[in-house]
Parts: structure tokens; C-alpha cells; sequence
């Protein structure tokens, strides 16, 4: 049988992670309205900061102006949300960081 749960290291401390667990975190985030999307933005952008890590998703895709990491960012900040284009940012959400055994 097959451990849903994973170790991994960062320094001299160990972490444990459930794969199911971020799956149902995924298609929930997924089924979100926009308005519920935006209220919990903060637990969004921290579930995707840890999947583009765990994924090992290339900094590109993640961080550059418009990686989806930065892309969440601007939906914090009042001067950038209203520019942003919440349609194409949880389309990029979705294309991202959909789930897959890691």
C-alpha cells in the first residue's frame, strides 16, 4: 500500500505532507467563487508558494512579472487588484498548480 504521506528536509528539521490533503486543498481553491477566491487569498497564495516548492516549478513560471506567485501578489495590494485579471490568474491557478502525484 502506498504512504499518502511524505518527508521531506529543509535544513536540520524534518516536514511531513500529505499529497491527498493538498489535493483537496487544490479543487477546493478550484471551486471557489471569485469572492470567496479573493477572501482567503492569503491561504491561496501560501498553498501555492508550497506547491510551486514541492513541485520544484521553475522560477519563471512562479515568480517572473507574470508567474503565478507575483501574479496572486497583485490581488493583495489595492493598487494592483483592480488591474489584475482575476479570470486569467486562477485559469494560470489551475494550469499550475494542479494536482499531480509530486
Amino acid at each position: 500500500m502506498k504512504s499518502l504521506q511524505k518527508i521531506y528536509k529543509v535544513g536540520d528539521k524534518e516536514f511531513v505532507y500529505n499529497h491527498k490533503s493538498l489535493q483537496l486543498s487544490f479543487e477546493t481553491y478550484q471551486t471557489f467563487t471569485d469572492e470567496d477566491f479573493l477572501k482567503n487569498i492569503v491561504d491561496v497564495l501560501h498553498f501555492a508558494v508550497y506547491v510551486c516548492w514541492l513541485k520544484e516549478i521553475p522560477s519563471d513560471e512562479c515568480l517572473a512579472d507574470d508567474g503565478i506567485i507575483h501574479e496572486l501578489v497583485h490581488l493583495l495590494q489595492k493598487n494592483t487588484a483592480n488591474h489584475s485579471d482575476l479570470e486569467k490568474i486562477r485559469a494560470k491557478f489551475n494550469k499550475t498548480l494542479r494536482s499531480e502525484e509530486h
